[in-house]
């Protein structure tokens, strides 16, 4: 679980980092901690925001390893979606979905019961040349 602040960008990236290590797979470290970070960051800057009555809950973050693929889960509070945008030449963010898109396999996200939404993304470790 991740607290509504601002260093907690930090502790999702540490967590991921650190646990991709304990899993031996290091390779991945780079792009998920990237990915986290994106990831993170608009649950912080947007969940939380459009949910203000219940800005106060964590974000929960997962991360899940099966046959070769790790997946990384959030979930916050927010009811809106989040959705690739083209932002203008001198917009200052508005990339980090597109860097998701480009470090995966595929990400999106689902609705959650009563209300929130888990934003995920599935990344895989490269493969051996032959």
């Amino acid at each position: 679980m991740l607290p509504p602040h601002a260093e907690s960008v930090h502790s999702a990236r540490s967590f991921a980092t650190g646990t991709l290590t304990g899993w031996k797979l290091d390779e991945l470290s780079d792009n998920m901690e990237l990915v986290v970070s994106e990831l993170a960051t608009n649950a912080f800057r947007h969940g939380l925001r459009l949910a203000e009555s219940r800005a106060r809950e964590p974000i929960r973050l997962s991360l899940i390893r099966r046959n070769g693929l790790v997946a990384c889960t959030l979930n916050d509070p927010g009811a809106g979606f989040p959705a690739l945008r083209d932002p203008a030449p001198l917009d200052i963010g508005g990339l980090g979905l597109h860097i998701v898109e480009s470090l995966s396999l595929r990400w999106g996200w689902a609705p959650l019961a009563p209300y929130g939404k888990i934003v995920w993304a599935v990344l895989r470790p490269d493969l051996p040349e032959e």
